[in-house]
């Protein structure tokens, strides 16, 4: 039975590299791939400016309301590459343009709510349903996976070697005798171990998990997020040495937990030569001349060179990888000096991968320092002689991180489930179990809600018994019936009791969480800003929908005057004549080139050696080219004469040469022709009108005056040339 979530106990099997012990590979992210540099996105509720400039601080009034700092900031690090930017460190232009830009959105909300569009029935829907996604996954943050995050994290830095014996349930046990009788045995279990029984012995003998037990019930080192939670959590409370005292109740049954070995998660790099007996070399042989690469190893480096060299092996300045080379039996990691080609950690296995090693070879591997020379290791492969190079222990931030992104994968949605079963019992919410009870013996268990004839077995009395409490109502036996049939997301759901409560899990997590999550926006401030931007957003959207994207239209008159206006902006762009010869290869380039010595024309060396497609026939003869449609044309410069050469130079895997044989100035296009260009330039000119001539409109409703004393304060005086707001 494979309970661990990330790493399964397999049996040794010979790899790549004859040392690694192969395990499922590892879900989780190593998080040491990561760069050191690795910064978390600031949290919204806490972002501030400099130290000395307060987020309260007042930098203009839109009307009534005062334009914060924090508030101003926090919408300029919503664009990703300038999440970590204090808006007080840039520019004061761009702050200032920054500000002019945000007073605008906060004119056009207030011309919103001036209009009542909160009111708006389409509007408060969105809004409704809005808050309703926001306020789910908020409440389950600061409900759970805020302080499991923190806690994963913080056990990713620890990595333990724990023991476990398991009592099983049969797969098809939920309830009954055979939970019972697994519970019963994992409590004699743990009263063996309180009287002094050894716990490898009681593994072995006892526990149903045979992979495990056959090692007396040790598992490769965990850290947070490699192992069920329920292990995990009992496993990081114990002390080394300490044994749980009750039994740990999980889906596979029963567990009993022995935490053996606990250190700091640590990654290393490391490298081995591998000496195995063979043909030509007993066991005591193989071990002698590994004493004999260990006393080499043991030298000083002139005499080590001296003793490679008599061994015809040239110096590389390494001894230990030129040893490896040599004579390691590994012959993958020998070809790299003995490297096995990743960092290890025992919680993780070798990166990118997840392979662990065999234990004698991990065990002395974590035993040395970096740097230093192991003696002979023995495993089942034969002799081993390793160096640990470097070691390093895990970024925190990266940490936090990576165990952000592992809660969100393995344990959300179950924690979810926790905490909306834990807060409907606070409602008192829930099954009446005799209805539920005389349902069950009603009914055929066997079938599910596609067959809609189901509830017609049932009496007129039991129908209209109640068999689920709601906040502020009642589901009786018939409404959830009809329920299941009428909702094509509960359609094939079982008629027994899982599958009445998954039906009951999608009718009642609603009405709960609208219950749980009322008033959060007065709980917590940060909700209720976060709730402030999605609704101003939503009401932003419907306002400029009216005063804008609806009257942008294209209208030939007004469109008409918009070129007239900007004639210079509408002309063809210059067009180029030439002739080009182009070649692949190195002889015919030869060939063109001593032809343009003895003063050939290029089109009749192009007509003769051009390996354009179809282009010999034209003699290399290029015409109305633009700079924008050519990259030979954009070789001519605004100094170019008509007969310039160009070239040879490199183009397309070949080489060209080009002469400028005629030039097409600029013309003006009629309106016309300009449309296509003209259209966007024109749309982009409307849109800016539409929107000064409605905010202008909005301003005298809602002044906005600037708070210029505390901008200079931050961004410091305008300069005499950058005038001032």
């Amino acid at each position: 039975m494979n309970f661990m979530l990330h790493s399964a106990m397999t049996s040794v099997a010979r790899s790549v590299s004859v040392l690694l012990l192969l395990c499922c590979a590892a879900t989780i992210t190593v998080a040491q791939k990561k760069k050191a540099s690795t910064k978390p996105a600031p949290s919204a509720a806490k972002i501030v400016a400099a130290p000395s400039f307060a987020p309260s601080t007042v930098l203009a009034t839109v009307g009534g309301e005062q334009v914060l700092l924090g508030d101003v900031e926090r919408a300029f690090q919503k664009n990703l590459t300038r999440r970590d930017t204090r808006l007080a460190t840039v520019p004061r232009d761009t702050a200032l343009e920054f500000l002019r830009l945000y007073t605008n959105y906060r004119l056009k909300v207030a011309d919103a709510r001036d209009r009542g569009l909160e009111q708006d029935s389409a509007v408060r829907l969105d809004l409704q349903n809005n808050r309703r996604l926001l306020s789910e996954t908020f409440f389950f943050d600061k409900a759970v996976a805020d302080k499991r995050i923190r806690e994963l994290a913080t056990r990713r830095l620890m990595e333990l070697e724990i023991g476990v014996i398991l009592c099983a349930v049969p797969e098809q046990s939920t309830r009954g005798w055979d939970t019972l009788a697994s519970r019963l045995k994992c409590e004699r279990l743990i009263a063996q171990l309180k009287s002094g029984a050894d716990f490898d012995k009681l593994a072995r003998d006892s526990s149903d998990d045979k992979e495990t037990a056959a090692n007396g019930g040790r598992l490769p080192w965990i850290s947070g997020g490699s192992i069920i939670k329920v292990v995990e959590d009992a496993s990081y409370s114990l002390p080394v040495g300490g044994v749980c005292t009750s039994p740990l109740q999980s889906k596979y049954g029963y567990f009993i937990v022995k935490v053996y070995q606990r250190a700091p998660r640590v990654t290393v790099k490391f490298r081995h030569i591998l000496l195995s007996p063979n043909d030509n070399r007993d066991s005591v042989a193989t071990s002698l001349f590994a004493d004999t690469l260990l006393s080499i190893l043991a030298m000083k480096p002139s005499q080590q060179n001296t003793i490679l060299a008599v061994r015809k092996i040239t110096p590389s300045g390494n001894a230990f990888a030129d040893l490896a080379k040599a004579y390691s039996d590994d012959k993958t990691s020998a070809a790299k000096g003995g490297y096995l080609g990743g960092a290890y950690s025992r919680s993780s296995g070798m990166e990118g991968g997840g392979s662990r090693l065999v234990t004698p070879f991990q065990d002395a591997v974590f035993a040395l320092r970096d740097g230093q020379v192991s003696g002979k290791v023995k495993t089942m492969f034969g002799w081993h002689i390793i160096i640990r190079d470097s070691s390093r222990v895990p970024d925190s931030v990266a940490e936090f991180d990576n165990a952000k992104r592992t809660y969100r994968r393995l344990y959300y949605e179950e924690d979810k489930r926790t905490v909306l079963d834990s807060v409907r019992q606070t409602m008192n919410s829930g099954w009446d179990e005799s209805v539920m009870r005389e349902v069950l013996g009603s009914i055929d268990t066997t079938k599910n809600t596609q067959d809609t004839a189901w509830i017609s077995s049932l009496s007129e009395d039991l129908l209209n018994r109640v068999i689920f409490r709601l906040p502020g109502s009642n589901l009786t036996v018939r409404q959830f019936g009809d329920t299941l049939r009428r909702r094509i997301d509960m359609r094939g759901f079982t008629l027994n009791r899982a599958g009445f409560e998954r039906a009951i899990n999608k009718i009642a997590d609603p009405i709960v969480l609208d219950k749980a999550t009322a008033g959060m926006e007065t709980r917590y401030e940060d909700f209720a800003a976060l709730m402030k931007e999605f609704n101003d957003g939503i009401l932003l959207f419907k306002v400029e929908e009216k005063e804008v994207w609806s009257k942008l239209k294209f209208d030939t008159t007004d469109a008409r005057a918009f070129y007239e206006s900007t004639r210079s902006r509408w002309v063809t762009e210059t067009k180029y004549d030439f002739t080009e010869c182009y070649v692949l290869t190195d002889s015919l380039l030869n060939l063109v080139k001593a032809d343009m010595s003895a003063g050939k024309n290029l089109a009749d060396i192009a007509a003769a050696y051009t390996q354009r497609d179809g282009m010999r026939d034209v003699r290399g003869k290029n015409t109305g080219l633009t700079q924008k449609a050519s990259q030979l044309a954009q070789k001519f410069t605004a100094t170019s004469k008509i007969g310039d050469v160009v070239g040879p130079f490199k183009i397309d895997a070949g080489w060209s040469v080009i002469r400028l044989d005629g030039i097409t100035a600029p013309e003006q296009k009629t309106f016309e022709a300009s449309i296509s260009d003209l259209a966007p330039a024109y749309q982009d000119a409307l849109q800016k009108r539409l929107t000064e001539s409605w905010l202008s409109g909005v301003r005298s409703r809602h002044p906005v005056v600037y708070n210029n004393t505390n901008i200079d304060k931050i961004w410091g005086a305008p300069s005499s040339t950058s005038g001032s707001k």
